[in-house]
């Protein structure tokens, strides 16, 4: 009877610690959403906007912000203090607060200047793009796996990879196949991405011929970003697996998302410092310093922006390290869909039936991505128990 009365209070206690954990995934999830959500728009509107603004004429004026070392400079700040705040603590934690970081000051350089080339191109990108071909664009990783996959089959290309990341492992068995899935996936991508900027490229007037050769120019800094994206990851790849066969750190990937964050924000950082003060000094920023200290509505854009895409990526780290990479890839998919229906519906965007067409594509795939991962859960846990 006393063992019934146990087993049933185990399995009532790990009913309540099952709804708490799957409550609080939900709150996660629910904050994820919000921020990134509300971040997208206000990115969105920065680039899309005309600020008003009146000269030393008393002329009224308009500007359109095409400034991305601003936009990024802020978040940035932001972003730096909390990652560093959080892997002090973490480091004081589970390990000594003394214990050198297990990436090198090389490896450092390399993932910081990746992603500084990923992110101001992607923040320039908007500029020249409608934010959803962007999303749909920056929505298959496979585009940019399989070119750097493609580059590796050439001996010159694979040398000039192996030294530009900083490869020095030895095993060389394993390498990644593309598969006929992956093929069909970027096609589709490519489809959607040409379809959504042909359509909305004829709805301009042909008067305004250099909006559309500019949108030609966001595609080829939108495939810039994606290539830096996959060697990006490439290289976080190489970097978690020689920190998992190192036993001095162990259960060390759990302070390495907030690394990164550290790192990513230190690198960004710098290079919008620079860039702003290198402008100011040539006279190329004057005019926009004073458009946002006279203009409330692009300051509380800029500021907004800043905000929520720093508590946007807090809550991503955190998500990650609680529940894996898995679970954030599938909760990230669904947000896509989510950032493409809300920026239609928000700015009023009116979709032809090719745009249709594309974002039918665009969505298929992140289906199709989120049912994958689905089926790769499902093996896991089939092998745990």
């Amino acid at each position: 009877m006393e063992t019934k009365e146990k087993n049933g209070e185990k399995e009532n206690n790990n009913k309540i610690n099952n709804t708490e954990s799957s409550f609080t995934k939900m709150i996660y999830i629910i904050l994820l959403y919000v921020f990134y959500l509300f971040g997208g728009l206000f990115n969105e509107r920065l680039t899309k906007t005309e600020y008003e603004y009146i000269d030393e004429k008393g002329n009224k004026n308009i500007l359109k912000f095409k400034y991305p070392s601003i936009s990024l400079f802020l978040p940035s700040i932001l972003s730096f203090c909390i990652s560093s705040f959080m892997l002090k603590n973490m480091k004081n934690k589970y390990f000594n607060s003394k214990m050198e970081s297990p990436i090198s000051f090389r490896d450092k350089s390399i993932i910081g200047i990746l992603y500084i080339i990923s992110s101001f191109t992607a923040q320039t990108a908007l500029i020249y793009l409608d934010f959803i071909v962007k999303t749909i664009g920056k929505s298959c990783k496979s585009a940019s796996i399989m070119f750097i996959y493609f580059l590796n089959t050439i001996p010159f290309c694979n040398r000039l990879l192996k030294k530009l990341l900083n490869n020095n492992t030895k095993n060389e068995d394993k390498k990644d196949k593309i598969l006929m899935k992956d093929v069909i996936k970027v096609l589709m991508t490519t489809t959607s991405v040409i379809l959504f900027n042909l359509s909305s490229s004829s709805k301009k007037d042909n008067k305004n011929k250099e909006e559309q050769s500019s949108s030609y120019f966001g595609i080829m800094i939108l495939l810039i970003s994606l290539f830096s994206d996959g060697l990006l990851s490439l290289k976080e790849n190489m970097i978690k697996n020689n920190i998992s066969n190192d036993k001095k750190y162990e259960g060390y990937n759990n302070l390495l998302s907030w690394e990164y964050m550290n790192i990513f924000s230190f690198f960004t950082l710098c290079f919008s410092f620079y860039q702003i003060i290198s402008n100011l000094y040539f006279g190329n920023y004057t005019l926009i310093f004073k458009v946002i200290l006279d203009n409330k509505i692009l300051m509380k854009d800029l500021f907004s922006y800043a905000i929520f895409d720093v508590l946007g990526q807090s809550v991503l780290y955190i998500f990650l390290g609680k529940y894996g990479p898995l679970a954030l890839s599938m909760v990230t998919s669904v947000r896509k869909i989510l950032s493409i229906s809300i920026s239609i519906l928000y700015f009023g965007k009116p979709i032809s039936f090719p745009q249709s067409i594309s974002l039918l594509l665009a969505t298929s795939i992140i289906f199709w991505e989120i049912y994958e991962k689905g089926n790769k859960k499902d093996i896991k846990t089939k092998k745990n128990e």
